[in-house]
């Protein structure tokens, strides 16, 4: 039989398998590739936004446009100017063992009058410091308009006069910042000498306060005690009495004595009647003197006792105890008044406090402030860990979007 072979059927060739995966993986290499290229752009931007250009502005800053500053300083304490101990001590001594102690109250007071709106003004009557820094436009950080607001010029005042209390050694130290040396010297020794005003008039002003006080409580307590001696005076001259209470006993010493009497001439009568008659002279003698004796003794008691209200000895004599009793209070008031006023008086005078200048305000040689490489390289390492962390915050957000 011949041979047949069935038609050939029309088919395409298969792709090759290699080709489609090298095409597939040059696509992902390119994506890749855009991503990484996207990711540096990104990247970039963050670098200059958080690092570059601030660090170009700061630089331009404190190469161009930041003016020097000088700064004067000086420190001072408020000491007790007398007393028995510092008397006795030299200074370093008093010092040392602590006798005479700063007043850690009233430096507090002066910390905040140098940093008040009263120096500001006893600076400007003085100095004219406002004018010193106003229309420097160069420094808009250090800049004071010459319109600027009592506000805005205390807050201005305060950033560049600072005062720090030492709680160890007593001290205050003031510093004073100004554009020029010796404007700032002269500022400071300014602030130095109406602090010792502050200081003398504080504590003088607390002495006054304290002895007035005392030297009413006397003139008060002098007042009560002159009245209530009048009232005795016009009691005893009314009344005929230097002293009732002792008029009183005066008086009961009588009535004892006629009682006496009166008992012993009733024995007498009794004795009488038994050995004569009672018509005899003898008797009716008796009989009259005990008669005398009991109205005498009647007489006596009614001057003596009486109800409350009659004009009589034993109300008199309450009335003035009463008198007298309020005398000696007002007295002894006076007297301890008069001690007190004494006491307050040396009390005063160891309030009395004076501002000691332990080191003087100096004239500055170089501008202190602004230290250009110190705060140059902190922002740089303070610009550096921001952009760390939010280079961090966006990868961690990118991980989890994946």
């Amino acid at each position: 039989m011949p041979d047949t072979k069935p038609p050939a059927l029309n088919t395409p060739a298969p792709e090759p398998v290699v080709a489609r995966t090298e095409d597939t993986a040059s696509d992902l290499d390119l994506d890749d590739i855009q991503a990484e290229a996207a990711q540096r752009r990104r990247q970039r931007r963050l670098l200059w936004g958080i690092v570059i250009i601030p660090m170009i502005l700061a630089i331009v800053y404190y190469a161009l446009l930041a003016d020097s500053r000088y700064v004067s300083q000086a420190q001072v304490a408020v000491r007790q100017t007398n007393g028995e101990s510092s008397q006795a001590l030299p200074g370093l001594a008093m010092m040392l063992t602590g006798t005479n102690p700063t007043s850690r109250e009233e430096t507090l007071y002066l910390r905040e009058y140098i940093r008040s709106q009263d120096m500001l003004d006893a600076l400007n009557a003085q100095l004219d410091w406002t004018a010193h820094f106003a229309d420097r436009w160069r420094d808009p950080l250090y800049w004071l308009p010459a319109d600027a607001t009592t506000e805005d010029q205390l807050t201005f005042y305060q950033r560049l006069v600072n005062a720090q209390f030492d709680e160890e050694t007593g001290l205050l130290m003031v510093t004073v910042e100004a554009l020029d040396p010796a404007f700032a010297q002269d500022s400071l020794a300014f602030i130095l000498k109406a602090s010792e005003v502050f200081v003398n008039e504080l504590s003088h002003r607390m002495a006054r306060e304290q002895v007035r006080f005392a030297e009413d409580e006397l003139a008060r307590a002098h007042r009560d005690y002159e009245t209530e001696r009048n009232q005795i005076l016009d009691f005893q001259r009314q009344n005929q009495f230097l002293d009732a209470g002792e008029a009183a006993k005066k008086r009961a010493a009588i009535i004892g004595e006629l009682e006496s009497r009166l008992v012993t001439a009733h024995a007498e009568l009794k004795a009488l009647n038994a050995r004569l008659a009672g018509d005899a002279p003898a008797v009716r003698t008796k009989q009259t003197e005990i008669r005398a004796l009991e109205q005498q003794l009647a007489v006596e008691n009614k001057r003596l006792l009486s109800d409350q209200g009659q004009n009589n000895l034993n109300v008199v004599a309450a009335q003035f105890r009463k008198l007298e009793v309020d005398g000696k209070i007002a007295e002894e008031t006076y007297k301890l008044s008069v001690v007190a006023l004494q006491s307050a008086r040396i009390e005063a005078s160891k309030k009395i406090r004076s501002l000691v200048t332990v080191v003087s305000p100096n004239l500055p040689d170089e501008a202190l402030y602004p230290r250009r490489l110190y705060n140059l390289f902190t922002l740089l390492i303070v610009l550096l860990l921001v952009y760390g962390i939010t280079r961090f915050i966006i990868a961690s957000i990118e991980d989890h979007r994946d």
